[in-house]
């Protein structure tokens, strides 16, 4: 067998391509870290914004559940209630939806995808209805990029889709460990602030806060509800007459109360902030039975001056 004597020139070779390789598996290691927003019960705030008025509502995530094999959290207020969990895949940067009841509850649902890159494109389902009829579409991948949020820099993905039907590009914004910048089952959507709605703040434990939207530091608040001077008490009033919707989840028509004695318009938008329902209120009852499932929201004005925001979920 034959023995090979190493030179000092070769030694340094040897140096070098140890260090590159050890920068390298560095560099692997932190392209590969992955920001949880499940590893503690955590709340996200979302603010609507009218012409004169904003009001925030929240949702959040609390205990967890085994199911085959695999770990989920709760989702809770808003209209989950617990019958929603989600799960992250820490390895991959992919976070799922799952139904625990109905003809769903089998399915986990891709709702993001934080290992996607510039050009790459990928098919977004709003995960209130997670059916391929019911697909939102192909999404490009159009920046990513980091934003800077209370616990430092973030990866954050910007998609687009250009709609054939209303010629217009659909534009939706996640940010790793935080999730999409409108609801959290709406990948698809936002922010809109003044449209279906735009994260506001997203806390670990209601105080240890990952993410502020600019507005909510304008406002110092996460839960931003403002409403005119002259409008306080029309709003007071108009709530204080038990506004509600019923049935709801519905599968054909709501019914509104509260409204009897004035004249109202009523505005429901779809998941993507789209109008699909605009209409004075011959009638308290409301037919949606032509409505595609999924989650709704539906304005109330009296003339020109906004009254109320209401969800809708159509079965």
């Amino acid at each position: 067998m034959r023995v090979y004597k190493l030179s000092k020139m070769d030694f340094r070779v040897l140096r070098i391509l140890l260090f590159i390789g050890l920068v390298g598996l560095s560099g692997v290691g932190k392209s590969q870290h992955y920001s949880s927003m499940l590893k503690q019960p955590a709340t996200w705030h979302v603010t609507f914004c009218g012409q004169s008025t904003c009001f925030t509502d929240f949702y959040s995530s609390e205990g967890d559940t085994i199911i085959n094999g695999k770990w989920y959290r709760f989702m809770v207020d808003f209209h989950f209630n617990k019958a929603v969990v989600v799960r992250e895949d820490t390895v991959r940067g992919k976070v799922y939806f799952r139904y625990l009841y109905g003809q769903r509850k089998h399915t986990d649902v891709l709702m993001y995808d934080y290992s996607l890159k510039l050009n790459d494109a990928i098919y977004i389902f709003n995960p209130n209805s997670p059916i391929p009829e019911d697909s939102l579409g192909l999404y490009d991948v159009v920046r990513v990029d980091s934003v800077l949020t209370e616990k430092g820099y973030r990866k954050r993905l910007k998609l687009d889709r250009h709609d054939q039907t209303s010629n217009e590009y659909l534009t939706t914004t996640w940010v790793e460990g935080v999730g999409g910048l409108s609801y959290i089952n709406t990948p698809a959507v936002g922010p809109e602030l003044y449209g279906f709605g735009e994260l506001s703040c997203f806390a670990f434990n209601d105080s240890d806060y990952v993410y502020k939207s600019a507005f909510s530091k304008k406002n110092k608040s996460c839960s931003i509800n403002i409403a005119p001077i002259d409008d306080t008490l029309r709003l007071s009033q108009v709530r204080n007459t038990d506004l509600k919707i019923y049935p709801n989840p519905t599968t054909k028509y709501i019914n509104i109360k509260g409204i009897e004695e004035i004249t109202a318009t009523f505005k429901i938008q779809d998941s993507l902030g789209r109008t699909v329902l605009e209409k004075e209120n011959s009638s308290t009852k409301v037919d949606i039975s032509g409505f595609k499932s999924g989650v709704y929201v539906i304005s109330i004005f009296k003339g020109r001056e906004f009254i109320d925001r209401l969800r809708i979920i159509k079965k």
